[in-house]
């Protein structure tokens, strides 16, 4: 081999490189940046090859709610898209759904239903990138906190709002707890399947997505979500953050979950600094069917929680607004 071949061959290999280092986060980060965006369009796409979709189920009124669609614009400009369906008994609770990855408000429709039925307010949004809100990229970390207090906002200026109660369901729930510490205006917490800690939840994430090629790509796919956090992935810990938690709390999870394993959400339920705190294990359950599984007895467990840990008489707001308004002035 002459010289100048040996250099050609030099030069393509570092292009290959350089080429993989920039596709590579890409191809990597897959749905769980990058979310599959499950609206309408999807719905109906799918329905063509599954007949078991039912497409005139998509959005409240069609399992006999009345609701409201709202639009907020986050502050980088993308909208959020979700629904609001009130209950005529004004003292309600109002209970704020954050779906988990790759999920959207279509796709819950049942659990707006059973949850509104008994006596609750109920609200949802379609996280970033996710359903019909907009953005393109997804993180779990201050954006989608801040997304949930610009939703409080919005909440708060109903009439009938009285006690909020965030309800997250995987990912959800590490958004819903996250908002409870560092906004601190709803009064209760619903947490269904959270990881104890986002590198462990990474780490498994990777492994079912390559399996032993993990060790190539999950560093790749950590330094990407890491740079959309601002901070290391094993900083996001439930289990800390929920010694500052104090707020009533329910956690929910399934005997045979393989995303998110029953011993890490007892891990941050016996962290949890709240003097009323619950635990309900839905047995022969995974991960994408506790609603399911759990039945009746699921949705009575939640409502009855809620029921008794805030009581249903009108709450005076003054003080929350106050306090709103301090946190406002000092940040």
């Amino acid at each position: 081999m002459n010289l100048n071949k040996f250099f050609f061959l030099i030069a393509a290999f570092l292009i290959l490189i350089a080429a993989f280092i920039n596709v590579a986060p890409t191809l990597i980060t897959g749905n769980f940046i990058y979310p599959t965006r499950i609206d309408s369009t999807y719905i109906r796409f799918h329905s063509i090859e599954n007949s078991a979709i039912d497409t005139n189920l998509m959005r409240p009124s069609d399992v006999g709610l009345d609701y409201s669609e709202l639009s907020l614009k986050t502050a980088s400009g993308e909208l959020l898209k979700g629904w609001y369906i009130p209950t005529t008994d004004t003292p309600a609770n109002t209970i704020l759904i954050i779906h988990d990855l790759n999920q959207s408000k279509l796709m819950m429709l049942d659990q707006i239903k059973q949850l509104h039925d008994r006596g609750m307010h109920v609200c949802i949004f379609d996280l970033r990138a996710h359903g019909e809100s907009g953005g393109e990229i997804f993180t779990i970390g201050m954006p989608a906190v801040g997304d949930m207090k610009l939703i409080t906002d919005t909440l708060l200026t109903f009439l009938e709002t009285k006690h909020i109660v965030l309800f997250g369901m995987g990912i959800g729930s590490a958004i819903a707890m996250q908002s409870a510490v560092f906004d601190g205006r709803c009064d209760a917490i619903v947490l269904q399947s959270p990881f104890n800690n986002l590198d462990t939840y990474l780490s498994r994430y990777s492994y079912k997505k390559w399996g032993n090629m993990k060790y190539l790509w999950y560093p790749i796919f950590r330094k990407k979500v890491e740079k959309l956090l601002e901070y290391p992935v094993s900083d996001l810990d439930l289990t800390k953050i929920a010694a500052f938690n104090e707020l009533p709390i329910l956690f929910i999870t399934a005997s045979d979950d393989d995303e998110v394993f029953t011993s890490e959400t007892l891990q941050i339920f016996l962290a949890s600094a709240s003097q009323k705190k619950d635990l309900f294990l839905v047995k022969k359950a995974d991960h994408n069917n506790i609603a399911l599984v759990g039945g009746e007895k699921y949705y009575n467990r939640i409502s009855n929680f809620i029921n008794t840990v805030l009581p249903r008489e009108p709450k005076k707001t003054r003080y929350k607004k106050l306090a709103f308004n301090d946190y406002e002035r000092n940040n």
